[in-house]
């Protein structure tokens, strides 16, 4: 029973994630009501149908969570360890070698016949041992996007992309108003996380479905696609920022 409950709570926890760019059209199956349902239906804590195969679908997100998976000897990459690691980070990560990282980005997401030989060239340059198998780490170093749509990322594109945080401002009906911290880049194209905060309007509503409940003022959350994903502690907040300034390192410029 705790591994069927561990299982559906890493699910929902990854739907919330993927959720936005596959309503975008931009990763996933076009099974974009079948997740909204699920999404919903978790959040009021109906039995929701299994969404599992659909995630199975998105065919960069998921042999990450496998690559994830594997390092750490755990035969589900869907326990919410797994998918923090993913979206979040958290130390799981770090046990997957930068070299395992390159082999699975050139064995099976077959990067270097998805980029041009420029972007690759680049890509090799930029790459370190500190690389690490996060969601930012991909957004930031691959630089064309690899999902449904195969068109090279904008600052304003990657800044979305990424999994971002911030922290709430104020409360309306179908959005937030966060306080976050935006990408930048200089004349030589080097992106880096503006030191200045701005304050950005972000979804809360979609279809007739609010999309995270019991918060109020001054709590952390995530966000992705100018979409709020979950609440957040601080640890996480920590976290994802540790994680966010490591991938920067390997960061492509623009």
């Amino acid at each position: 029973m705790e591994n069927k409950l561990e299982n559906l709570n890493g699910l929902i926890r990854c739907t919330r994630y993927a959720f936005m760019p596959n309503r975008l059209h931009l990763c996933g199956p076009e099974n974009q009501a079948d997740i909204l349902e699920f999404y919903t239906k978790a959040e009021t804590r109906k039995k929701p149908g299994t969404i599992q195969p659909l995630l199975e679908n998105f065919e960069t997100l998921y042999p990450y969570l496998k690559l994830i998976a594997g390092a750490n000897h755990q035969k589900n990459p869907f326990t919410e360890q797994i998918i923090e690691a993913y979206w979040l980070g958290n130390h799981s990560l770090e046990n997957v070698p930068a070299a395992k990282l390159y082999n699975h980005l050139i064995d099976r997401l077959k990067l270097n016949k998805k980029i041009s030989l420029k972007e690759f060239s680049n890509f090799k340059k930029k790459f370190s041992k500190t690389a690490l198998p996060h969601h930012n780490f991909h957004v930031f170093s691959v630089w064309r996007r690899t999902g449904n749509i195969k068109t090279a990322h904008t600052l304003a594109t990657m800044d979305a992309c990424r999994i971002s945080w911030g922290k709430i401002k104020k409360i309306k009906p179908q959005s937030l108003i966060v306080e976050t911290w935006p990408l930048i880049s200089d004349s030589k194209g080097r992106i880096t996380e503006s030191k200045k905060s701005i304050e950005r309007e972000i979804l809360n509503y979609f279809e007739g479905s609010i999309l995270l409940k019991d918060i109020k003022i001054g709590d952390y959350v995530s966000l992705h696609w100018g979409c709020v994903c979950e609440k957040l502690t601080k640890n996480q907040v920590v976290n994802l920022q540790k994680y966010t300034d490591l991938s920067l390192i390997c960061a492509i410029n623009l």
